[in-house]
């Protein structure tokens, strides 16, 4: 699988390609602004290449680039503000919104660019199913802030419960958990899996459970109130869901009233909470959620 750097033109692709590997290996994003220096981000802290400020025109050629030379062609991505690059890596966009009847059209004058670098650590998820004594599927609930490992997580959940016999579904709307080129995985996603690649999270979740008999639900990202909605859904029909939301701590909880909803619901065995605080992927508790006990418990808390 190709790296994020690989699809830049030089002199970009050519700098990264000359950092150490241990820098590369640990790289997890590489930001372009209007202005300013190219910065490369990751467990190393910060680096600016040592290139001139990029320019606006620069910027509007490269995702001109990125996007293959047709920006109407990935005008379903641009306008919620991305781009997926093969492999999943993701590009986000920061612009000016054109809007037409109160949505939002396309972006134009581009003032910056997130590539975020997508990877898969297979057995990141040992440490979390071990906290709660299980290796069989649950329905997981895995919170935390931006790029701090949720989408590398469920994917290795995902690869775990499918390899072990459940029949697993993907609904990779961004094609980020297995960044699919042209219908192929790029990741090991385990023997009983399928992914619907850029379905919308809600109709993807509908779709499996009309067709598919999925056992677990796989998708990233809740956002919109019929994702959550869909969700109930998929467990009133007995179907597991692995999901994640964004969600900067346990306290935040029931100020978001759509994921507190479905927590207190009881909707999700448990719910895992993720932090950078020791790099992406730190867990920072596992919660179980108890009939039994009459609501959730931490079992596992750093």
């Amino acid at each position: 699988m190709a790296e994020p750097w690989e699809y830049l033109p030089d002199p970009w692709r050519r700098e990264i390609a000359t950092e150490s590997e241990t820098l590369k290996e640990s790289l997890q994003e590489i930001r372009f602004r209007v202005g300013r220096p190219v910065y490369l981000y990751g467990g190393f802290g910060t680096k600016a290449l040592a290139l001139s400020p990029t320019s606006s025109e620069t910027l509007n050629a490269l995702l001109l680039r990125l996007a293959d030379h047709s920006l109407y062609a990935r005008l379903d991505e641009i306008r919620q503000g991305y781009l997926t690059l093969p492999g999943g890596h993701r590009i986000g966009i920061a612009g000016r919104a054109v809007l037409e009847n109160h949505r939002i059209d396309t972006v134009r004058d581009i003032s910056g660019l997130s590539i975020r670098r997508a990877r898969a650590v297979e057995g990141m998820s040992s440490s979390v199913l071990e906290s709660l004594g299980s290796q069989a599927s649950l329905s997981l609930l895995v919170a935390s802030p931006p790029r701090a490992g949720k989408t590398t997580l469920i994917r290795d959940l995902a690869r775990v419960f499918a390899d072990a016999g459940e029949n697993t579904v993907i609904i990779d709307e961004r094609s980020e958990i297995a960044g699919c080129e042209r219908g192929v995985p790029s990741y090991r996603l385990g023997q009983h899996s399928d992914v619907l690649d850029g379905w919308p999270k809600a109709q993807g979740m509908v779709a499996a459970l009309r067709s598919l008999s999925p056992e677990i639900l796989v998708v990233d990202e809740l956002a919109l109130p019929e994702d959550f909605d869909a969700v109930w859904r998929a467990r009133w029909a007995g179907v597991k869901v692995l999901a994640s939301v964004h969600l900067g701590e346990l306290g935040a909880l029931e100020q978001n009233h759509l994921v507190h909803r479905l927590w207190r619901g009881g909707v999700f065995d448990a719910l895992v909470l993720l932090s950078r605080r020791r790099g992406p992927g730190t867990v920072e508790s596992v919660l179980r959620w108890s009939l039994e006990d009459g609501g959730p418990s931490v079992v596992n808390a750093q």
